[in-house]
């Protein structure tokens, strides 16, 4: 690693009990991108990931500082996450699965980010895009998705209704009057919901959609991935 880019990697103290342990938190204050080969090079499980840091347990904060992490306290930690953008809030009950910084980790590929609520591209001044799992949908929201337990897409709506909530994306955006963020929700299809969309019909390629990890565990059937091109399957 750069050694130059080592102070960017910050680790503060283990002193968060759980799971009869103490814990520290890893971050990156550059991207996530820099955070996950990090974490990836000491061997520590993706599953420790949670939205901007890694949990690290105690015995392996000194393995963490001999590779590169500085060991700062929890509050400079923190200022220095919310000064590059990268703080994730997170409230009781949501997990975080996917996290993506286009302007810092490079082009936002579809799977990674997917289409806005208009099936456009991601807009010009996207700077993160964080998929959650929740049981609600928070203010402000650009509408929702309402997928089939396969995972195909049945309908976009503007209000849940009495759907069940899987989930949400949240899109921050940098503009001119400043940081904002918009909500588009997951909604499981009911039964009075219509049938799927044929993804070919519609011009769209069939790969697995970015709700995908939303429907793994929650009882719904596994999505379908199988990949096919609008002129049919490659």
């Amino acid at each position: 690693m750069d050694p130059a880019a080592r102070v960017s990697l910050l680790v503060d103290a283990a002193r968060w009990p759980a799971h009869g342990r103490l814990w520290a938190h890893l971050v990156s204050d550059v991207s996530l991108a820099e955070l996950h080969a990090f974490a990836a090079g000491l061997g520590l499980p993706r599953r420790s990931f949670e939205g901007d840091h890694y949990d690290v347990p105690a015995e392996r904060v000194p393995d963490v500082v001999a590779a590169g992490a500085q060991a700062v306290s929890t509050r400079e930690l923190l200022v220095r996450l919310r000064a590059a953008g990268l703080r994730t809030p997170k409230r009781r009950g949501e997990k975080v699965l996917r996290s993506t910084s286009p302007g810092r980790d490079g082009a936002c590929g579809a799977t990674a980010c997917g289409a806005t609520a208009s099936g456009g591209a991601a807009p010009v001044g996207v700077v993160r895009v964080d998929l959650v799992r929740a049981a609600a949908v928070p203010a402000p929201h650009a509408g929702h998705v309402v997928v089939h337990a396969d995972g195909r897409e049945a309908a976009r709506v503007a209000d849940p209704g009495t759907r069940r909530v899987l989930g949400f994306r949240r899109t921050w955006s940098r503009t001119p009057a400043g940081t904002q963020v918009q909500h588009e929700g997951v909604l499981l299809a009911g039964p009075d919901d219509g049938p799927a969309q044929d993804a070919r019909r519609a011009g769209r390629a069939a790969a697995e959609p970015w709700w995908a990890p939303l429907l793994d565990g929650s009882g719904a059937a596994p999505v379908r991935t199988t990949a096919t091109t609008p002129g049919g399957p490659s």
